[in-house]
């Protein structure tokens, strides 16, 4: 992670010490599973693309900030490993391809929360909002039959700093889930978040332009007041 990437999470903590408004910031720390897929088109009308998905690692921090009883902002910053299998078939070729793909993804999520009455020190929350990555590293390993050959293929497929659309992913995420209070002052959750991704992975490639991430979340965190 580089130091411009820390700036947003440095601010937050200096205005959460010097700011009323920010007394309930809290600071969670995530981790969870990304069951993640490459959605994508079949790059002619007579071949049959079969999409697969793929379980990988997400970890991170968020620092939620209370805007009104019932709705708040949540900032974070993760490691978050994405990818998938496309499997293209034709009348001469049997070609499948597992990609990992691993970011930096930052996320401005829309909180709105609803008390649980009988549940104490709970509550139901729902998530709304952008996300960015910033691609760490991209790797393949594809297999296939050419008419008669068989033939495999591994390596980078980094699109390198000049093809923004190979290194840069934006997106949608949606979903909810349950913050448990375990004390006073910390709180368990445990969330359901889908990103919808919007930039083609491949950069110039026609042929790589189409696939884009599906990522389903599911993750836990513990959150601690920094107020």
């Amino acid at each position: 992670m580089t130091p411009r990437s820390l700036v947003p999470i440095i601010m937050l903590l200096v205005l959460s010490t010097t700011s009323p408004a920010l007394a309930q910031v809290s600071l969670s720390l995530n981790g969870g599973v990304n069951l993640s897929t490459l959605a994508a088109d079949a790059p002619s009308p007579q071949s049959v693309w079969h999409s697969e998905s793929v379980a990988r690692m997400s970890v991170g921090l968020t620092a939620n900030i209370p805007a009104t009883r019932h709705l708040g902002l949540q900032v974070g910053v993760a490691y978050s490993q994405k990818g998938g299998r496309l499997t293209a078939m034709d009348d001469r070729t049997l070609v499948s391809v597992d990609m990992a793909l691993d970011y930096f993804e930052f996320s401005l999520l829309a909180v709105p929360t609803l008390p649980l009455a009988s549940w104490e020190r709970s509550s139901v929350r729902f998530f709304v909002g952008p996300t960015l990555s910033s691609q760490v590293s991209c790797d393949f390993d594809a297999s296939g039959w050419l008419e008669a050959e068989h033939v495999t293929a591994a390596g980078s497929c980094d699109g390198g700093q000049d093809e923004i659309e190979a290194a840069m992913d934006l997106g949608v995420a949606l979903g909810g889930g349950i913050a448990v209070g375990v004390t006073d002052r910390a709180h368990a959750s445990i969330d359901l978040l889908y990103t919808l991704g919007l930039i083609p992975i491949g950069g110039g490639d026609p042929y790589w332009s189409g696939p884009r991430q599906r990522v389903l979340t599911l993750r836990t965190g513990l959150a601690l007041p920094i107020g």
